[in-house]
């Protein structure tokens, strides 16, 4: 009886330590699941935040951008002045085309709206019907606000010349299409979503039964203990909703009729919206559940069996999810092209799917984030070479008039103008040296018909067909005569050279006979132009072309100036050769 009591003291105490090393299996494989999936959907979630945030900052940004516009300028001008219908007319007309164009050129805003509240004057780029008083009547400054549910941002136009004014706010409403897309870019849980809220935890779209119980339950623990933070603001009439300050991430359990959930927060964020994550645990935790429930019913065997079945327990779990773990601290170190290639053929097959489902989403969201950088900075270079326009066209013509009864100049004149309006007008994004050099010879052969000039070109025609950016040496040209040439008595004589460096590099120079500059005016002229924004009263040509060079090459192309040869001065830039593949390529190269 001893020794059967002893088998059986030895088998209990094995039963024992099998049911207990069987609980610890399954506690750690339910913590490291949920640790794993948690830091999966935070990974989500941030990227889907960080969209968000910076789709804010490019929509304050671009308010600031349309307040300091020329178009609007000039039309707060007219209406504060003594103006005509035709001008009226004129100005609304450009100031709404302007905000067309920019509404069209900026994903993620759908309305720009110009209120007068002392004047009651709206322009909006879509239907005018849409606009009602009683959103336009709380709006103030720099307020993000959420009015039926649609998010609004605002900005006032300041004049600093008269506070009597009748200043107008710019508002400009957020795409609901931009919206749902990052809502649905944080979800990735089977029976999970996300939802977009704000102002005591109202959604900002109509969701399932699901989520409107989640709703309703957050908003009653928020008036106990609360498991999700609650969204600051406050609620004006007409669903009129103002920002606050932001809150940080959360995550909690949350537990409703249809099972406990996992939420996941982003915190409430500048223009008062907030991403929250809802996954069910009993879809998460639904793998572990299956494999405890087999490896419950074959307890038995697993006695006679032990050590064979540890081993398997190893292969078929332990394994998979340090597996699962070591790519999922790859993702959180910033491998986005982790990816399981050996799918096993059970329930943990799913969850490394979806994992491979959602690095590569992650990896196609961050491409895509990157290309849109790309063609906003083609969008910034494209934008820099449209500032150049010809400035002496009124001045060429009154030329021909003046010469009308000499037709050998008049024609002279007519073809140097042709052959400078064909070059300016084309648009191109890449051009060659001896197109450029034609352009240039063409502008100084019309500014020395018209004024006492003399000028040289020196260029080796083995360099004709080396591609460079357009419209960067008349720019030089023209304030070497503006600003050395008409400034000072005698002065005319201007001199252009392009040569070839020993390391394959192009090197430009623009020389003239003015005063010259010291060392002190070079310096002050270099910070300015070195600026990212050009002050309005300042001019553009210089600027322009240093931006241009720095943004296309690099920041060793800007400009650079010293002595000419007769004491004047001397603009110079160095650039790198464009290679083949890259004749119509109008992308950034840096």
């Amino acid at each position: 009886m001893k020794k059967i009591r002893s088998i059986f003291n030895i088998f209990a105490v094995f039963l024992v330590m099998i049911i207990a090393g069987f609980a610890i299996l399954y506690i750690y494989s339910t913590s490291s699941l949920k640790e794993s999936l948690m830091q999966a959907a935070k990974i989500q979630m941030e990227y889907s935040k960080m969209l968000l945030g910076q789709k804010i900052k490019e929509i304050e940004i671009e308010a600031d951008g349309i307040l300091n516009s020329d178009d609007l300028k000039t039309l707060h001008l007219t209406l504060i002045e003594e103006y005509d219908a035709y001008r009226y007319v004129t100005d609304v007309n450009q100031m709404k085309e302007y905000l067309k164009g920019r509404q069209k050129s900026n994903v993620g805003m759908a309305q720009f709206i110009l209120y007068w509240p002392k004047a009651q004057r709206i322009i909006t780029t879509t239907a005018l019907s849409g606009v009602k008083d009683v959103m336009l009547e709380p709006v103030e400054d720099n307020q993000w606000f959420i009015y039926e549910n649609e998010v609004y941002f605002v900005r006032k136009y300041v004049t600093d010349w008269d506070d009597t004014d009748d200043e107008p706010y710019l508002i400009i409403r957020m795409e609901r299409d931009y919206l749902y897309k990052l809502k649905t870019m944080a979800s990735g849980m089977k029976g999970g979503g996300t939802m977009l809220l704000y102002s005591q935890k109202k959604s900002l779209f109509s969701g399932s039964e699901t989520e409107k119980e989640l709703l309703r339950s957050m908003g009653e623990a928020g008036e106990g203990n609360s498991v999700v933070q609650n969204l600051p603001g406050e609620n004006l009439k007409g669903g009129y909703t103002k920002s606050g300050s932001t809150s940080g991430e959360s995550a909690s359990y949350l537990s409703i009729s249809k099972g406990k959930y996992q939420l996941v927060s982003s915190g409430a964020l500048k223009n008062g919206l907030e991403l929250v994550s809802y996954y069910p645990l009993k879809e998460m935790m639904r793998p572990v559940s299956n494999i405890n429930r087999i490896t419950g019913s074959l307890l038995v065997v697993l006695l006679l069996i032990g050590l064979i079945f540890m081993l398997l327990y190893y292969n078929n779990i332990l394994l998979q999810l340090r597996i699962l773990t070591g790519k999922l601290k790859q993702v959180e170190g910033g491998n986005f092209t982790a990816q399981i290639m050996a799918l096993p053929n059970n329930e943990f097959g799913y969850v490394f799917r979806q994992f491979n489902r959602m690095v590569t989403r992650i990896s196609q969201l961050i491409e895509s984030t990157l290309k849109e950088q790309q063609l906003r900075n083609q969008a910034e270079l494209r934008q820099l070479q449209l500032q150049i326009h010809p400035h002496f066209l009124y001045n060429s013509l009154s030329y021909i008039v003046t010469v009308a009864d000499q037709p050998e100049a008049v024609t002279e004149m007519a073809v140097h103008l042709s052959s400078y309006y064909r070059y300016c007008t084309k648009n191109k994004t890449i051009t060659t040296i001896g197109e450029e050099v034609s352009y240039a010879k063409a502008y100084l052969a019309i500014t020395a018909m018209r004024k006492d000039l003399e000028y040289s070109i020196e260029v080796s025609k083995d360099l004709y067909d080396k591609r460079i950016i357009p419209l960067i040496l008349q720019p030089i040209i023209e304030n070497a005569i503006e600003h050395a040439i008409e400034e000072r008595e005698n002065a005319r004589h201007i001199y252009v050279k392009v040569y070839e460096l020993g390391s394959g590099a192009l090197c430009f120079e623009v020389s003239d006979d003015g005063d010259g500059m010291t060392e002190e005016e070079i310096d002050a002229l270099f910070k300015r132009l070195s600026k990212k924004e050009r002050e309005e009263e300042e001019s553009v040509g210089l600027w322009n072309v240093n931006q241009r060079l720095i943004n296309y090459y690099d920041e060793s192309a800007g400009l650079r100036f010293g002595k000419s040869i007769w004491g004047g001065l001397m603009v110079s830039f160095t650039i790198d050769v464009l290679p083949k593949e890259m004749e119509n390529d109008g992308i950034n190269r840096r």
